[in-house]
């Protein structure tokens, strides 16, 4: 268990440094979002729309940076199936 927590020290740290941010999430959480966004990919890249999603989302983020790339990329996919 220990190592397991060293780990997610580390990698919460490294995320810090990544984006900024010092608010620490939970390595579900940070899964989960994971799990969206490729989710997210697999239905853009079904419908061939995968690099206007990953645009769009970009966009949002760059609007408002407090944004989590999970929604970002479910809103943008949203936007372009419509």
């Amino acid at each position: 268990m220990k190592s397991t927590d060293a780990f997610e020290k580390k990698l919460i740290e490294k995320l810090k440094k990544i984006t900024g941010k010092h608010k620490t999430r939970p390595v579900e959480d940070i899964h989960r979002s994971l799990d969206i966004v490729e989710h997210v990919l697999h239905e853009a890249s079904d419908y061939g729309i995968t690099a206007q999603v990953v645009t769009w989302a970009l966009k949002l983020i760059k609007e408002n940076p407090k944004l989590d790339i999970s929604d970002a990329m479910v809103l943008a996919l949203e936007e372009w199936l419509k």
